[in-house]
This record gives structure tokens, sequence and C-alpha cells, in this order.
């Protein structure tokens, strides 16, 4: 099912994960609006490269009234969303004893408050509307934990049981919501995370397919979920190249 014009609001897409689900969602005939702390000026240059419609608000999502005055001004400039996709998030990589609790609180703000936030005033505008669609991005870190990175860890598992139990309120008012949770994705973000260390070669030992994911595998998935997903609900899709499945990594000379 194409978009057909409808309104898209995907906020962080101002670059990486988020800016390849705008431009994705663009593609398939969506209008879109672009939600980010920083000027989205490339990905609104791109879009309208793609000849659609587009809208780029500069927000704060973990503050109420930054995010009631951008969706405001979605309805007021593109109009009411169809659907929304939660992709702000921000990353912290610190061990849990050392965790300053600034820290703790701007990343809960961002990755757990600011969805709840832009769920709200969305859900609201589509409840009137008869329906709509909701994703979040989530990370395998809302499924396993990882160490040095509480504050993520706890965000993002925030976010997939909000999933969960908004999928669950909003069902009977046509409203789906699900969770989309990237593996470790060629951004700016995964690209510092993977330059600590050797991790990137002992996340890659237990990635099946091998690569690191690209925001258009992250894009296509959550697609899906906005233009032809029609009775799932409440799910949680992991697009990690088989990461979360592996048990022992696949070692070479077995």
């Amino acid at each position: 099912m194409a978009l057909d014009d409808r309104v898209v609001v995907v906020t962080g897409g101002a670059q990486g994960i988020g800016q390849g689900i705008a431009l994705r969602l663009a593609a398939a005939g969506g209008r879109i609006a672009v939600l980010d702390r920083q000027p989205a000026t490339e990905t609104l240059s791109r879009l309208g490269e793609l000849g659609r419609p587009a809208l780029g608000v500069e927000v704060d999502v973990s503050d109420a009234a930054d995010v009631a005055r951008a969706y405001e001004r979605v309805d007021h400039e593109l109009g009411p969303p169809y659907a929304v996709v939660n992709a702000a998030g921000i990353f912290a990589d610190i061990p849990f004893l050392d965790t300053p609790i600034d820290v703790w609180d701007r990343v809960m703000g961002v990755n757990a408050r600011g969805v709840f936030l832009s769920c709200q005033e969305a859900a609201r505008r589509m409840s009137a509307a008869g329906g709509g669609r909701i994703v979040n991005i989530l990370s395998t870190a809302s499924a396993q934990g990882f160490a040095l990175e509480s504050a993520y860890c706890a965000s993002k598992g925030a976010v997939l049981l909000l999933t969960r139990v908004l999928a669950v309120e909003l069902a009977p008012l046509g409203i789906t919501v699900n969770g989309v949770g990237p593996g470790t994705v060629e951004t700016a973000m995964g690209r510092d995370y993977l330059a600590r260390g050797p991790i990137a070669g002992h996340e890659l030992s237990r990635t099946p397919m091998g690569r690191f994911g690209r925001p258009a595998d992250i894009a296509e998935t959550v697609s899906f979920l906005v233009t032809d997903a029609t009775w799932l609900t409440g799910q949680a899709i992991y697009v990690d190249g088989g990461f979360l499945a592996t048990g022992l990594p696949l070692l070479s000379e077995m």
C-alpha cells in the first residue's frame, strides 16, 4: 500500500537511521515531517530531490511543550499525521558505577520520555482521524544486556514495554504500535561505538550475515509496518543480521 500523500512524522530524521526511514517513506508516497534537535538540512534537500513535500522542525523531544509545539506546526503546515516513527536517540558508553545522574537523565529523557511524548501527541491526532501507525525504534539492547550501557539499555527496554502497552490500549482506536530493533548500523553513532577497542570484530563474529546494518535495512522493515502490515501490533522485529539468534559465533575453521 502506498502512503498516498499521507503525513508521516520521523523524529531523529536529520541523519542516520532516521534519515534513511524518512527517505524510504517519502519514496512510498508520504509527506515527511522531520523532528530533530539539529537542522535537517541534508534530509530536507534529499526529500526535495524526490519531489516530496517535507517539513523540518527543530525540537527537543524530551521537552513536553516543545513536542506539542512541533506537532502543532506539523498540523498547520502538512496536516495531522497518519504515522509516526520515533527514531530520535542518544547513546552513552560508560561503566555503571561511573555513570553520572545527568547522563542517565539525558539518555532516558531522549530515548524513553521523548518516545512517550511523541506517541501521546501523535495518538491523540490519530484517534480523531480514525487510526494510524506508530513505529518505535528499539535496539538489540532492548532485548539483551550490554556492559557499559546501563542507561541506553534501560531506555530501550522501557520503549519496548511502552510499545506493547500502547498496542493494547490503542488498538480499539485503529492505531497499530510496533517496534523495530536495529543491530549495529553503519551510522555516525554506530561508527563511534565500533571504533572503541576490539568490539567490531567481536560483533561481526556473532553476526551470521557477516556485515553491519545500513539505514536502508531498517527503513525497509519500518516501511512494511507503516504501509503493508494490517493485523500486526505489539511486536518487536529485530533487524540485526542474526545477531540475537547467535549463541556461539560461527567460526571459519568449523
